[in-house]
């Protein structure tokens, strides 16, 4: 029976076991979106990575395809 007092004459008590209970409800809420940051800046990384290895090899890709874009929309005014 002196428990039972103690528990209910103590809000410190009772705050700090709800404050308890949130933090651990965050916790499991915020870990996920941890994981999910992580995994993004790995692929971020890793395509960041491959971006700067072929860089000269891309630029020349683009390069042939603009000239091919623009030869395409030569041919249909020629046919005109």
């Amino acid at each position: 029976m002196a428990k039972e007092t103690i528990a209910k004459e103590n809000p410190v008590t009772d705050a700090l076991k709800k404050l308890k209970e949130e933090e651990a409800e965050l916790m499991g809420k915020l870990k996920p979106v941890q994981e999910a940051i992580s995994a993004l800046e790995k692929i971020l990384d890793k395509s960041s990575k491959k971006a700067a290895k072929p860089a000269k090899e891309s630029a020349g890709e683009n390069l042939f395809a603009e000239e091919g874009a623009a030869e395409a929309a030569e041919t249909p005014e020629a046919l005109n």
